[in-house]
């Protein structure tokens, strides 16, 4: 009930604040087990892909943002769980894999922090082993215009146009190790990432959700 009508009011800040543009959200699978990777560059970013997307998404959140009390509660309500960046702990993907196992959707920063500029850090495998893990399919998303909705060191967000893409459905290979399966998903999701980045918005067939 609380994620439902927090989640409305914010589509809603959305289309009249950022008048945002979204493109391919039909291919979201309605239902079945859903990983979400999305480029990170601002903290907006699980905020309006939340909203935006049809279905609820759990997203991993650096464990950090969870000491502050008035945060946890917000990331609580949002069904967010925490993630320690630099050294994943078993108990972080037991959650994911619960999740998935019930037939959710799982949202995931694999650059592992925000970045600047318009290049793709080296993504980290995360996504990928809880794809092959749970055989389930990763949908890559690209956002962009919310740097400058929100600049780092600022408190105040900007009414910029933000546009979001959702790029093709990757599944996990059939055939090969676990090892080799993780390492041709990520370069799969890194070269979407860079397809969808490239793509002109005038090229875009845009979509208006009401």
């Amino acid at each position: 009930m609380i994620y439902s009508l927090a989640k409305g009011i914010v589509r809603a800040f959305l289309y009249l604040y950022h008048r945002i543009q979204a493109n391919g959200m039909k291919k979201i699978p309605a239902a079945g087990p859903v990983i979400v990777v999305g480029n990170h560059v601002s903290y907006l970013d699980p905020v309006y892909i939340g909203a935006m997307l049809p279905r609820r998404i759990h997203f991993m959140a650096k464990q950090e943002i969870f000491r502050n009390a008035v945060m946890r509660c917000l990331l609580n309500i949002a069904g967010a769980f925490p993630v320690n960046r630099d050294k994943p702990q078993i108990q972080t993907m037991r959650t994911a894999l619960h999740y998935l196992q019930n037939g959710e959707v799982v949202g995931i920063f694999p650059e592992g922090g925000r970045r600047q500029g318009n290049t793709f850090d080296e993504l980290k495998q995360g996504a990928a082993y809880l794809a092959v893990k749970s055989n389930c399919p990763v949908v890559p998303v690209c956002i962009e215009g919310t740097e400058q909705a929100l600049p780092r060191g600022s408190v105040w967000i900007r009414p910029v146009s933000v546009r979001m893409e959702v790029g093709q459905i990757l599944y996990p290979p059939a055939t090969g190790s676990v090892k080799e399966k993780q390492l041709w998903l990520t370069e799969q999701i890194q070269r979407e990432f860079i397809r969808l980045k490239s793509t002109p918005a005038s090229s875009r067939t845009v979509e208006f959700l009401r």
